[in-house]
């Protein structure tokens, strides 16, 4: 009797531990599986969504997510549905939906509040406004995107455009390239611009909507196959919701976000990384009321801006590229 008595003590005594077991693997069992696409290596861009893995902030929305390095097809990955998240820029983003087999995108949230892109060149250049540019050489990836950038730029300064010389870059980085092969390269200043002064590579730096505020666009923004967008909202609030906090966090503790990044990215230049997501982490919100926001004005201003200069392959409705409802903390009113 006695026996059975200390028998029936230890199952209890056992039972919750077996329960929360059980529970443990069905949660596991439970959770959805996510691709996303990134849009290159892992960087501070992203510090945001290693963390709310690491951290396990997918897994309490009940999300296994995949955080997978792509090649240049990760729009489209995303808008096949081979990947249901990812990452691009905002003119990606209407560039794609524009196509003449249009890649149904949509962008979901802000990573960086504002364009932290622009035109760099060494000190003793001495290029210091857009008209400088006249007599110099850009090097760079042969895009109409940039050549209409520096157009812009150029012409808003009182320059001639056709006195700047345009070549596609050969060599391996934007430094190579500055001491081999061109006057001034585009580069986003919270990566290279913070390489170069890692490196000790002193850079004038002209930021694009200094000069036209139309080119204060998104980039990088979370994008989402439409579909799920339409489809299974309620995934998407998830999504956002450990993203918002992985990148909340990344801004109380830096060091956590570098070393979640160097746990997927060894290879990473550890000085690199800190000194950028302290940049970064001035960009993530800036002046937004929340993280991840978006505003109708700067969609419809580099829209505007990209299709008067043929940039855009067809007439699209702008309103249909970008949302932002599924976002936390913000009011639910329907509106953009």
């Amino acid at each position: 009797m006695r026996r059975c008595v200390l028998l029936l003590a230890l199952v209890l005594l056992l039972m919750p531990g077996l329960v929360t077991l059980s529970a443990c693997r069905q949660t596991r069992r439970d959770l959805i599986e996510i691709t996303f696409a990134l849009d290159w290596t892992p960087n501070t861009n992203h510090s945001g969504l290693f963390l709310a893995r690491d951290l396990g902030y997918f897994a309490e929305e009940g999300l296994k997510v995949s955080l997978q390095q792509s090649d240049m097809t990760f729009i489209e990955q995303v808008g096949s549905g081979a990947a249901q998240f990812g990452i691009a820029s905002q003119e990606q983003v209407l560039q794609a939906r524009a196509a003449s087999g249009k890649v149904p995108v949509v962008a979901v949230a802000a990573v960086i509040q504002h364009n932290t892109s622009g035109f760099a060149s060494p000190v003793d250049r001495e290029i210091l406004t857009p008209k400088d540019f006249m007599g110099k050489t850009y090097s760079g990836w042969g895009t109409p995107l940039e050549e209409a950038f520096i157009r812009t730029l150029v012409e808003a300064d009182g320059g001639d455009y056709s006195k700047v010389k345009i070549i596609n870059q050969s060599a391996t980085d934007f430094f190579a390239a500055l001491e081999t092969e061109a006057d001034f390269v585009w580069i986003y200043q919270g990566w290279d611009g913070v390489a170069a002064e890692v490196n000790k590579y002193p850079l004038n730096f002209i930021l694009l909507q200094e000069i036209d505020p139309q080119l204060d666009f998104y980039s990088p923004v979370i994008i989402a196959d439409e579909s799920i967008v339409r489809e299974q909202p309620e995934l998407v609030g998830k999504f956002l919701r450990a993203a918002a906090r992985g990148y909340m966090k990344a801004i109380e503790e830096p060091a956590a976000a570098v070393k979640s990044l160097l746990a997927e990215a060894p290879e990473l230049d550890a000085e690199l990384l800190e000194k950028s997501q302290n940049y970064l982490n001035t960009q993530y919100v800036a002046d937004a009321p929340h993280w991840g926001e978006m505003t109708k004005q700067r969609w419809d201003d580099f829209a505007t801006w990209m299709d008067d200069r043929g940039l855009l392959e067809s007439k699209i409705t702008v309103d249909e590229a970008w949302t932002v409802e599924f976002l936390p903390g913000r009011e639910t009113d329907g509106e953009k």
